[in-house]
C-alpha cells in the first residue's frame, strides 16, 4: 500500500528548517540547499514544494503571520478589557520561545521586504493588522473608562504601535535590555498612563 503524504505537514517541515537557516545564516543564507540539509531533505525533494528560494521565504514570511493569527485566536483572556489588552499584546511580541522566534525571523526579513515588492506587501498587511489590533485595544479601554477622554486614540494608537514595534526589535536585536518581564513593565506602564 501506498505511503501517504501530508504535503501540508512537509511544508511545515520546511519553514521550520527555513527558519532555523535563517536564524542561523541571515534571509542571504536561506537557500534551498541549506534548507534541504537542515530538513534533511534532498533538493529536488525541496524544489517539489517550492520552485525558488524567494518562493520559500515568502511562505515562511506568510507562515509568521499565521502563527501571530493562532496565537490572537487562542481563548483565555482575561475579562477585563485592560487585562484583555495587555495579554493580546503579549501574545504577538516575544515573551514565550515561539514568538521570540517569529519576531526574530520577522527582523531577519525587514531587509527583504525593502527589495521585493511581495514581501513588502506581506509586510504592509502585518504592519496594519498590528495597527488594527492596537486601535482595537484602545477602543475597548477607552469605552470602559480606562482612557482619559482628552486622548487623541488615533495618535494614542500610534503610540502603541510604535511601542509595540520597538519592544520586538529591542527583544530580539537587545535581549538584555528587553527581558520578558521588561516588556510587560512597558505595556502595562502605558496602558495604566492613558488613564
Amino acid at each position: 500500500m501506498p505511503k501517504i503524504v501530508d504535503h501540508e505537514e512537509r511544508r511545515w517541515e520546511l519553514v521550520r528548517a527555513v527558519w532555523a537557516v535563517i536564524r542561523e545564516k541571515g534571509v542571504a543564507g536561506a537557500s534551498v540547499r541549506a534548507v534541504a540539509r537542515q530538513a534533511g531533505w534532498s533538493p529536488s525533494s525541496v524544489q517539489y514544494y517550492f520552485s525558488s528560494q524567494s518562493e520559500l521565504l515568502l511562505f515562511a514570511l506568510r507562515a509568521i503571520s499565521e502563527a501571530a493569527e493562532h496565537r490572537l485566536l487562542a481563548a483565555d483572556l482575561p475579562g477585563d478589557p485592560r487585562g484583555r489588552a495587555l495579554a493580546r499584546l503579549e501574545r504577538l511580541l516575544p515573551t514565550d520561545p515561539d514568538a521570540h522566534v517569529a519576531t526574530e525571523i520577522w527582523v531577519a526579513f525587514l531587509s527583504l521586504v525593502l527589495v521585493d515588492d511581495e514581501a513588502g506587501a506581506l509586510n504592509a498587511g502585518d504592519t496594519r493588522a498590528v495597527a488594527d489590533l492596537c486601535r482595537e485595544v484602545l477602543e475597548e479601554m477607552s469605552a470602559a473608562g480606562l482612557v482619559a477622554e482628552h486622548r487623541d486614540l488615533e495618535l494614542e494608537t500610534r503610540l502603541l504601535h510604535a511601542l509595540f514595534d520597538g519592544i520586538a526589535l529591542h527583544s530580539v536585536t537587545a535581549p538584555d535590555l528587553m527581558p520578558t518581564d521588561r516588556i510587560r513593565q512597558l505595556l502595562e506602564y502605558h496602558l495604566d498612563h492613558l488613564r
